[in-house]
C-alpha cells in the first residue's frame, strides 16, 4: 500500500508540475518488435540517455527541484518498466546497467523507483 501510494504522489506531482507529451510512446512499440533486438544490453545502453528510452524527456517539469526529482524518479520507473519488456527482469542487473549508463551510483529513491517499475504491468 505504501509503495501503491509512493507510485500515486509521483504521478500526482508528475502531473501537477509538468505536462506529458504525448508524442513519446511510453510502451516499447519501438522503431523494431522486442523479438528482433539481437542485444537487449546494447539497445537498452543506446537509446537510454537520448533515445527511444529516455523518459525524462517525455516529462516537462515546472516548479520547484523536489518537483524535478520526483520526475527523475517517475521516468526511472517507466524506464525500468521499458527494460523488463525488452527481457531484464532482475532488479540488480537492471541497477548495474542504469549505473554504468548514468555513471554514477543510483540512489536509495531511485532504487525504490526500480522496484516500482519492476511492479507495474
Amino acid at each position: 500500500m505504501k509503495k501503491l501510494t509512493l507510485l500515486f504522489a509521483l504521478l500526482t506531482m508528475t502531473l501537477f508540475f509538468g505536462q506529458v507529451k504525448t508524442e513519446q510512446k511510453t510502451d516499447i512499440e519501438l522503431e523494431t518488435s522486442i523479438d528482433s533486438i539481437k542485444n537487449p544490453v546494447e539497445y537498452i545502453k543506446r537509446e537510454s540517455l537520448d533515445g527511444k528510452l529516455n523518459f525524462r524527456k517525455m516529462l516537462v517539469g515546472y516548479g520547484s527541484k523536489d518537483a524535478d526529482y520526483k520526475m527523475d524518479l517517475y521516468a526511472i520507473a517507466i524506464w525500468t518498466s521499458a527494460v523488463k519488456d525488452l527481457g531484464i527482469t532482475d532488479q540488480k542487473e537492471i541497477i548495474k546497467l542504469w549505473e554504468e549508463i548514468h555513471e554514477r551510483k543510483m540512489t536509495g529513491d531511485e532504487k525504490n523507483a526500480v522496484q516500482m517499475g519492476l511492479k507495474n504491468e
